[in-house]
């Protein structure tokens, strides 16, 4: 059910059923996309929460198709643009394009010169391309339709998925000149809802039931003398079809992977260290590889239809991680299960687990030293690997999530990326800007933006704006170089340490909130979807057939049978 009630939808034009069938190859819409695709074309900004396999991609991917000019979506991985592109109908594939880090600096000025010759409708972005002025700048001139935010449940603080370029978003949609808003996502509880609107502005929310009658919820109770690992593979015999089993840690997924290889079932490990990822990936998508063990690093955008079986070996963080990856089964409508399997000391062993990746007021401490080493006071640019490889084995999460904690807590301000120098070259005789451009000779030199802002008093974060500009009115040619982010050191609020306490227990309170609540739906004798509609704030009647607590007879058992694991 849509969280409001729109008593007036606004109409599809006719051209938009058109595609629909000759394009896409579909009869009719399915549920709540029509209302969707409506609402983007009049321009009207939207929260869309789809279950997966809802058909979230194509509320943006057809209405872009009748917009005057470029859609542009934010994906937060390569691998998913990647995916999404591969997917998309051959008449769309040829009007669409990615821009991403994998592009060099030429290729993504031919790319930015089509968009703006309306080749291109629909434009996959990465996540930290906002941060960068003149792509922004750019892309606005080229003219912006629609920005869609896929997977927009990384905008929420503390999430496992957690994306700090996402929270610059708002920057970016007004430096792109405020173009309508869709944000979508297969997962959101209310505060999730309320983040996703601070972070992006007033939003209507379109909300469809989660509840999916072919997916059979089931929870395992691991006791006493009872091998998860045997029992793992008893299911895997007992189910037929393509499995996914989410283990927490890398280790566990290669140990299990072997353990059903040696039971006589193909299986396969993939987690981020994994050397040949895109290798496990591509055979199990074509069902040389029937059981896949993986992290959570697997899944997002994956688009396998026929899954039978989603297996959490262990108790997942969050019921927005557990449903978004449980859901991954069925997309193709025919009968699935979810099985999560659960003792008591798992609920300790997640805290636990969590706690050790948790950020601290002295590793915080740490990476705000080491910054102020790296640049100037006080503002410059930082070399984030180089600030990582000083940090140690954590340093990839302590520099990403931690330069947006001192963000908010008021310590740090970051800035668009800003390049370590630029080549200018003046085209005009007379320029119109600010004298300091007329320094300028009327041939090609490098310069250091941060010298430059310095020689001239000038705020660094707003030096670029001046050359773009410049640029815009044919006075000059500038071409920026390598991009760094641009970090300015604020002065350090009286009670920084009371503000870092603060954010730290909020977001322990967050994680203890999600954890009690899985715990609680693992526990409980009572319906399984109603408990996971419930938590995502739908009312629903028990399934009578869908789950083990209403239809146990239609539950899967396991033996007790001692096995190391």
């Amino acid at each position: 059910m849509s969280n409001q009630q729109h008593h007036h939808q606004p109409l599809l034009p006719p051209e938009a059923t058109t595609i629909l069938r000759d394009v896409f190859g579909f009869s009719k819409f399915r549920s709540y996309q029509q209302q969707i695709i409506a609402r983007v074309l009049h321009g009207k900004s939207t929260l869309a929460i789809l279950p997966t396999g809802a058909g979230k991609s194509l509320t943006y991917q057809l209405p872009a198709q009748l917009l005057p000019q470029a859609t542009v979506v934010i994906s937060p991985l390569i691998a998913l643009m990647k995916d999404q592109l591969d997917r998309l109908p051959p008449a769309l594939q040829q009007r669409a394009t990615v821009i991403n880090s994998t592009l060099s600096g030429h290729e993504m000025r031919e790319r930015l010169r089509a968009i703006a010759a309306g080749t291109y409708k629909l434009v996959y972005i990465a996540p930290e391309r906002l941060r960068q002025r003149s792509f922004l700048y750019a892309l606005r001139r080229c003219g912006v339709a629609r920005l869609v935010i896929d997977e927009a449940h990384c905008i929420s603080l503390w999430g496992q998925h957690f994306r700090p370029d996402y929270l610059f978003i708002r920057r970016a949609i007004t430096e792109l000149g405020t173009p309508p808003v869709l944000a979508v996502t297969a997962t959101a509880a209310t505060d999730t809802i309320n983040a996703i609107k601070t972070m992006l502005g007033p939003l209507d929310v379109i909300q469809a039931p989660i509840f999916r009658p072919n997916l059979f919820f089931q929870v395992v109770r691991i006791r006493s003398g009872m091998s998860r690992v045997r029992s793992v593979i008893e299911l895997c015999q007992q189910i037929n079809g393509p499995i996914i089993i989410y283990a927490r840690a890398r280790q566990r997924c290669e140990e299990l992977a072997c353990e059903l290889r040696l039971a006589g079932i193909a299986a396969d490990h993939y987690h981020a260290l994994h050397p040949d990822r895109e290798a496990v990936q591509e055979r199990f998508m074509n069902g040389k590889t029937r059981v896949l063990v993986a992290t959570v690093a697997f899944g997002m955008g994956v688009d396998k239809a026929d899954i039978r079986a989603v297996i959490h070996y262990n108790l997942p963080p969050s019921l927005e991680a557990y449903y978004q990856e449980a859901g991954r089964a069925g997309r193709d409508g025919w009968p699935a299960r979810c099985i999560l399997f659960f003792s008591e000391s798992d609920a300790n062993t997640l805290r636990q687990w969590l706690q050790s990746t948790l950020i601290t007021r002295p590793k915080l401490r740490e990476l705000y030293r080491h910054i102020r080493k790296m640049i100037e006071y006080p503002v410059g640019v930082i070399d984030l690997n180089a600030l990582q490889d000083q940090l140690g084995s954590d340093g990839e999460t302590l520099v990403r999530v931690g330069i947006s904690v001192l963000e908010q807590v008021g310590v740090l301000r970051r800035h668009f990326d800003l390049p370590l120098s630029a080549i200018v070259e003046r085209r005009t005789a007379n320029l119109h800007t600010p004298d300091w451009l007329r320094q300028f000779p009327q041939e090609a030199v490098e310069i250091d933006l941060v010298m430059l802002a310095r020689q001239y008093n000038l705020p660094v974060p707003q030096i670029e704006a001046v050359l773009l500009e410049a640029q815009a009115s044919g006075q000059l040619l500038y071409r920026p170089g390598l991009r760094l982010p641009l970090i300015e050191c604020l002065p350090v609020p009286p009670d920084v340490g009371d503000r870092i306490d603060h954010w730290l227990a909020t977001a322990q309170q967050w994680q203890e909130r999600r954890i009690e609540a899985a715990v609680n739906y693992a526990r409980q004798a009572r319906c399984r979807h109603q408990l996971l509609a419930a938590y995502f704030g739908q009312q629903l009647t028990a399934c009578r057939t869908s789950c083990d607590v209403c239809a146990p007879s239609h539950a899967l058992s396991v033996g007790i049978r001692k096995r190391h694991g």
